[in-house]
């Protein structure tokens, strides 16, 4: 059976092979409704598939759209995939996903393969704060990071507002006249988001005269963070979890070494997937939206892709504190 051709497509549709061409590409700009409506009813009717390879040769996008996160296993990565997914579907697109594992090797290795793939556009979760380390990006392909900020701001850049909601949080420890917090995160300076987190509350804790203390993971042994909290626990304490895997293992510590909560020590943190509601008495967290930052990311990319160099911004977007019984 012969294939059909995007002009046999037109035709049946009723338009010429321009309109149907941008129907194809996502561009609807000009286009009545119901025209649009009858050309997504032929095309599904007649099960036309677009060869995409030739649309790239004569169009120069390729469709592509290219994800780097830092750690594909974390729930946020996932959830983060998911609002990118989203809004790619819909206009178009495919997606490429690759995991840097932290690494800042294997993270220029995933970009430059992107690159020969000629993606249309790049999302990623950095793994580095200097952007110098991405400026091999500069003329090639449009950028957005998502969670974690480079310095100085060079890219379109998404992600939670880090500080005031764990400010937010701190005051509510204090409220709850704690005298001490021990923050537990991996090593703060590595990442901007950790940092902001961690001066939130700071800020709380200086302007109150409560004691900080900071202990950072480099081991996902429970065991070994346990015996790093111990000498913490002499005052009425809170631990800040600042991201959902550290929370995770700060629970899973308490509760292997029968530690009450919030009976004995207090505890919080950052919740990325809504699971804290169904621990102990319910955790006290700050709960994200990273299926939102997804959609977002995705919206300024292809804004970029379409319409050339936007304006570099910092979308901030708000993260909800959930106040249950762990305090």
């Amino acid at each position: 059976m012969k294939s059909l051709t995007i002009s046999d497509v037109a035709k049946a549709a009723g338009v010429s092979k321009t309109t149907l061409s941008r129907f194809l590409n996502g561009n609807y700009s000009h286009m009545s409704e119901a025209t649009r409506q009858r050309i997504a009813q032929v095309v599904a009717d007649l099960n036309y598939r677009p060869n995409r390879q030739a649309q790239a040769l004569k169009s120069k996008h390729s469709h592509l759209l290219g994800i780097v996160v830092a750690d594909m296993s974390n729930m946020y990565s996932t959830q983060l995939i998911t609002g990118i997914s989203r809004l790619a579907r819909q206009e178009g697109y495919q997606l490429m996903m690759m995991s840097s594992d932290n690494s800042e090797a294997i993270e220029h290795d995933n970009l430059n393969r992107l690159l020969d793939q000629s993606v249309d556009g790049i999302i990623m979760q950095p793994t580095q704060r200097d952007s110098a380390s991405y400026d091999f990006l500069m003329s090639q392909v449009p950028l957005v990071l998502v969670d974690r900020q480079t310095e100085p701001l060079t890219w379109p850049t998404v992600s939670s507002d880090n500080y005031f909601s764990t400010k937010q949080l701190a005051t509510l420890i204090k409220q709850a006249e704690y005298q001490h917090i021990v923050v537990v995160s991996e090593p703060i300076h590595e990442v901007t988001t950790r940092e902001q987190r961690f001066n939130g509350i700071q800020a709380v804790t200086n302007e109150f005269g409560l004691s900080l203390d900071l202990v950072e993971v480099h081991d996902s042994n429970p065991e070994v963070l346990h015996s790093d909290l111990l000498a913490y626990t002499t005052q009425k304490t809170a631990i800040v979890a600042l991201n959902g895997r550290t929370l995770s293992l700060v629970l899973k510590m308490l509760i292997r070494n029968h530690v009450l909560i919030p009976d004995t020590v207090g505890v919080c943190g950052y919740d990325d997937w809504n699971w804290t509601e169904l621990v102990g008495p319910g955790i006290t967290s700050i709960e994200q939206d990273p299926t939102q930052i997804g959609v977002t990311a995705a919206e300024l990319l292809l804004q970029e892709i379409r319409n050339g160099k936007q304006a570099i911004q910092n979308v901030v977007l708000p993260a909800e504190l959930k106040n249950r019984h762990s305090l």
